[in-house]
């Protein structure tokens, strides 16, 4: 039995293992320590030859900043075989008094039930600390989830933060089983996370490419990951872990989504500009033509017509005039709104004096069959608004009517916002051929138009828009094919400050 223990405690043995040993006696006091204790307390090899020795002229234990040595070995003798030490415990050696964060456990060997020796096997834990902290904070300031999941159980175990970004609860000992997980998964990308699983439970390959897909968060919506793992073999090679980590790449998706329609919206504008350019040859050209044939035409032989006749060509040279005056109105306020330098100029201003003047203006140039009339309420409404701009919306509403509009009336007003009292209603409305219900949505797009043989840039109504905005208002049509169209402009009595 004797020959036995010197063999279990010969130096080479002790000395090959990677953990620090240090043995005691039945009195507490040290009788050997392996190579990596002696270069853990910074003690020469040669303090082996001197033993036994105090405990105390070594090292101490330290938790909570007290020495628990004497209280460990005090319950060993009290017959406990085992003793895990609690953690935050340091040793501090008694060279030079450093202290450094351990695991440890002592274990005893016993005769006959009597206690022969005690084992205090340690580890320096310092390093992995260090390591463990500097990824804990790099992962702190990442969206980078680590997981494992346990082939024998069916579980995965994740990064408790993994929980908290997502807005789930967390299971317990933060795990989910595979059923959960997968519900969490969105149905279309389930198949490209079950293909990587099936390739490393297989253990034949690692599934090394990254797999995207969506899980679905707490508050309902989606969320895009990263995922990429591998997998922890048995002796036979078979896998029993597979490790991983995610990564929430939800930014990098919207980046790419902001790009993608920033690039369709380029594409659409450029084929709209295109368009427009083509088509804006013939808008300018069709009125300055009219204007330049019927002059010249007055001018060869005014004394040849008659007063009629004369009249007639006048009337038709102010009409094309006041077209192509709109035309480059509407491309200078394009330019303006392109470059961010449309000015606006705010005042009080009272819809009925404006309703009033439009209405004037509109019955100079009247037209067959059509009433053109402002229907406006007994009670005067005042608001801060930029009246030039707010009466160009008006009579751009008020001259589109008058394109689509054969017979019947053009009608405009104003009206408290009866589920908003803090807004006032203006309105035009017309009895003309109506928008088509799938061109709604469109019409207040640049360059767009209903009717491509009417007269026009397709600018009008995008910079009504444009404008009812920087009012702080908002827009809206409603129209029936055949029946009318009605355009509303919703603004505030008193407009917010702006940031």
């Amino acid at each position: 039995m004797e020959d036995y223990k010197q063999t279990l405690y010969n130096d080479e043995l002790l000395n090959i293992l990677p953990d620090g040993v240090i043995i005691f006696d039945t009195n507490g006091e040290v009788i050997q320590l392996n190579q990596q204790a002696l270069a853990e307390l910074h003690v020469h090899p040669s303090v082996n030859e001197m033993l036994p020795f105090p405990t105390d002229h070594l090292f101490k234990l330290i938790n909570k900043g007290e020495d628990i040595l004497p209280i460990i070995l005090e319950k060993i003798h009290q017959g406990e075989n085992t003793y895990s030490l609690p953690e935050h415990t340091f040793i501090q050696e008694q060279v030079d008094y450093t202290q450094f964060p351990i695991r440890g456990e002592f274990a005893t060997i016993r005769d006959e039930n009597n206690l022969y020796k005690v084992l205090f096997f340690f580890r320096n834990i310092t390093v992995e600390l260090t390591q463990e902290y500097i990824l804990n904070t790099a992962l702190q300031r990442t969206r980078i989830y680590p997981w494992y999941y346990d082939i024998s159980r069916s579980e995965f175990t994740l990064d408790d933060r993994y929980f908290e970004h997502l807005g789930i609860p967390a299971g317990e000992d933060n795990t989910l089983t595979m059923e959960e997980y997968v519900n969490m998964i969105h149905p279309d990308d389930r198949q490209a996370m079950a293909d990587a699983f099936v390739v490393q439970l297989s253990g034949n390959t690692t599934f090394d490419k990254a797999v995207s897909f969506r899980l679905h968060r707490g508050d309902g919506t989606w969320e895009w990951f990263e995922g990429q793992s591998t997998y922890i073999a048995n002796i036979s090679g078979h896998p029993y872990r597979l490790v991983g980590i995610c990564l929430s790449i939800q930014e990098y998706k919207d980046i790419e989504n902001t790009l993608i329609e920033a690039r369709k919206k380029a594409e659409e504008s450029d084929r709209l500009k295109m368009a427009f350019l083509a088509n804006m040859s013939h808008e300018i050209r069709t009125p300055l033509n009219a204007i330049v044939g019927f002059s010249d035409v007055i001018s060869t032989t005014y004394d040849e017509l008659s007063e009629e006749e004369r009249a007639d060509f006048v009337r038709l040279i102010s009409i094309n005039s006041e077209h192509l005056v709109r035309l480059i109105d509407d491309i200078l306020d394009l330019s303006k709104i392109e470059s961010n330098t449309i000015q606006f100029t705010f005042s009080n201003c009272s819809l009925k004096a404006l309703l009033m003047d439009i209405e004037k203006e509109q019955t100079m140039k009247p037209i067959s069959e059509i009433e053109i009339k402002a229907s406006l309420p007994n009670e005067d409404v005042y608001i801060n608004t930029d009246i030039t701009r707010l009466k160009q919306v008006i009579c751009n509403f008020i001259n589109n009517a008058r394109k689509f509009t054969e017979k019947g009336h053009i009608h405009f007003g104003y009206a408290i916002d009866q589920t908003n009292t803090d807004s006032v209603q203006i309105y035009v409305e017309d009895t003309g051929s109506g928008i088509p219900q799938e061109c709604l949505n469109e019409i207040f797009d640049r360059f767009y138009k209903v009717d491509t043989f009417k007269q026009g840039t397709g600018l009008g109504l995008s910079i009504c828009k444009t404008i009812v905005e920087h009012l702080q208002g908002e827009i809206f049509v409603e129209s029936k094919i055949g029946k009318g169209s009605r355009f509303t402009v919703t603004l505030p009595f008193e407009r917010k400050a702006e940031v």
